[in-house]
């Protein structure tokens, strides 16, 4: 069964945000619209395991996407982690076109497509670390020792894999998502022997659920850019233009005309998502591109925000609006 769906993460929420509040001749914009096309990629090719993920024996797993777990001062993440009685599966997908070659002599993966050759850091690598942080967080979590797996699966059906040296064989190692029932039911045939109880199996969950958190990049760090960037104002929730002014009590779009009481309601979800859950009323007020701090205050008590007490730079909590 599944216990941990996959969903849309944050950097690509903010990504597309960004996006969204970013002037369209902006140098940076470009690439900006690079990292969010290589992550929804990747997210892509993940959620396109489901069918697959769906042939697997429900009763006997418990699967878990996109799981970042801390261990010492960092954290490791995993894009699939199957649990059962018998052995523990970790799967790193790759949602890339073209024909890949493993290079196991420097550890590399080498991509060639529309005749460009592009280097990558190696996936098996990457698991055999994985598999290992897992095994040091288990113990230190003080589970017992369970046998754990890794594949790296390669989601595009059309890819092309290739290794060298050619001494060395990757096929324990990387296969087609096609292939991945398959592959499981190998490891079944291996690991019949249980290492695990089901109610320890319920329990882990429990606890890597507890301990799992999201990754929450600084993006305007990463890009070089800062909040006077972006395009600010409210959002027209009809044609999604940044035209819309506060009139006669409601929001109205100078673009398609359309009225709309709580449009500042989607505004703020956005401020959040970009700078964290707490604004004050001059943050709104120029969020919102709004002068009057007595119309801006009207509207964020109208919504019954929790707030820390500052005299005029009142903090108001938006963790309830995300």
């Amino acid at each position: 069964m599944i216990v941990k769906e996959a969903a849309e993460s944050i950097k690509i929420r903010k990504l597309k945000l960004i996006l969204k509040r970013f002037p369209p001749h902006h140098p940076v914009r470009h690439e900006i619209e690079v990292e969010l096309l290589k992550s929804v990629t990747g997210y892509n090719g993940e959620k396109s395991l489901d069918f697959h993920m769906n042939l697997l024996p429900d009763d006997e797993t418990f699967i878990f996407h996109d799981l970042r777990l801390p261990f010492g001062s960092n954290h490791f993440q995993i894009d699939i982690l199957i649990l059962t009685t018998t052995f523990f599966l970790i799967l790193e997908v790759k949602n890339m076109a073209g024909t890949l070659i493993f290079d196991q002599e420097f550890h590399q993966l080498i991509r060639i497509s529309n005749d460009k050759e592009d280097v990558f850091s190696d996936p098996i690598s990457q698991v055999y670390r994985q598999t290992h942080l897992l095994k040091e967080w288990l113990k230190h979590h003080k589970f017992p020792e369970v046998p754990v797996e890794s594949l790296v699966v390669i989601s595009n059906p059309h890819t092309r894999i290739k290794y060298v040296p050619q001494s060395i064989k990757i096929s324990q190692k990387v296969t087609h998502s096609t292939n991945l029932l398959a592959k499981f039911h190998d490891y079944q045939h291996m690991r019949k022997s249980e290492f695990i109880s089901k109610k320890d199996i319920k329990k882990l969950s429990r606890i890597l659920l507890k301990r799992h958190s999201q990754s929450n990049q600084d993006l305007f760090q990463q890009f070089s850019i800062t909040q006077d960037d972006l395009i600010k104002g409210v959002a027209c929730t009809k044609c999604f233009t940044l035209s819309m002014i506060r009139s006669s009590r409601k929001w109205f779009c100078l673009k398609c005309g359309h009225y709309d009481k709580l449009a500042h309601i989607h505004a703020l979800k956005d401020f959040a998502l970009l700078n964290g859950p707490a604004i004050t009323v001059h943050e709104c007020c120029d969020f919102f591109q709004i002068s009057s701090r007595h119309v801006v205050k009207h509207l964020l008590n109208a919504i019954k925000l929790p707030i820390t007490p500052a005299g005029r730079h009142n903090i108001y909590h938006l963790e309830n609006l995300l």
